[in-house]
């Protein structure tokens, strides 16, 4: 069992009545922001959502601590289950931050809790579907400017991910991976559709942009860096003139950015595609 899923279980554990799956989804965002916990690079990462804060991670952990017997859901209230014993200690920090949240929330209502993290945390609130806590001063970003914009999410959490492309007010993520499959969660191209449906962006895949896995084995110097990209560009990139010349109009139209795995552009092929695109529609190259 991760540290992270220990903490929520003790949070579960000490409150003085079962909550709401918002409230419990709040109350770990607040352990998140206003405790040490923030500096924990392991515990949940937040994206804005229906109701303020939210966190696809937590809520597939949480679904596997409900099957797995750890927490009870009862009409729609979450618990913990006191005859369970936790999977190993928690460290005294996690314990600190529990009693934080506990002492400072526990006995918060549902819609005061809501309010104020509506209030504090306004970036969290822009996709609210409850209008009285959306933050009046805050509009929504405007559309990025149109650039060939590129990411790769190597060492992020989808959640962090995500908020990277909202705040920078992308529309469209073009999945540029020949086989878009992650042991990494939400990552996988099925599941990343599914998160920009829900975030309201748009997904497209790209495989014919990609690098068969077989292409990128014994990359272990600069040298066999140079040699697999003027391979992608002479074999791949030659031969899908028609689809630069699409993606190029799409990402003038509408603000997109091209995402792969690698953070450093230097190793991944989106550092030689984005400069075809950009010679064919005259747009900017920016890696975000």
């Amino acid at each position: 069992m991760f540290t992270r899923e220990k903490i929520v279980l003790k949070l579960l554990n000490q409150l003085p009545q079962p909550v709401s799956q918002p409230v419990f989804v709040n109350l770990v965002f607040l352990l998140r922001h206003e405790t040490p916990l923030r500096n924990m690079s392991s515990f949940y990462d937040f994206v804005p959502y229906k109701y303020g804060p939210f966190s696809f991670t937590l809520y597939r952990e949480l679904e596997r601590l409900i099957s797995n017997g750890y927490v009870r859901e009862v009409e729609g209230k979450l618990a913990s289950l006191q005859s369970v014993a936790f999977a190993g200690p928690l460290a005294p920090l996690g314990k600190a931050t529990v009693r934080y949240v506990v002492g400072n929330y526990g006995n918060t209502s549902r819609e005061a809790i809501l309010e104020d993290v509506s209030r504090r945390y306004p970036w969290f609130a822009l996709n609210s579907e409850l209008p009285q806590r959306h933050s009046a001063s805050l509009e929504p970003p405007l559309g990025a400017q149109p650039a060939a914009y590129t990411s790769g999410y190597e060492g992020m959490s989808v959640e962090t991910f995500f908020n990277r492309l909202l705040k920078q007010g992308i529309r469209l993520l073009i999945d540029v991976r020949a086989n878009p499959v992650s042991r990494k969660y939400g990552f996988a191209g099925s599941r990343l559709r599914q998160f920009c449906e829900q975030l309201g962006l748009s997904y497209r895949h790209e495989p014919c942009l990609g690098i068969p896995r077989w292409a990128r084995s014994d990359l272990n110097d600069v040298a066999s860096y140079r040699r697999l990209f003027r391979h992608y560009e002479e074999s791949i990139l030659s031969a899908q003139s028609k689809k630069i010349v699409e993606l190029g109009s799409i990402m003038s139209a509408i603000p997109s950015v091209l995402v792969c795995f690698e953070k450093d552009v230097d190793r991944c092929h989106r550092g030689c595609l984005a400069p075809y695109i950009a010679r064919e529609s005259g747009l900017q190259v920016i890696h975000l």
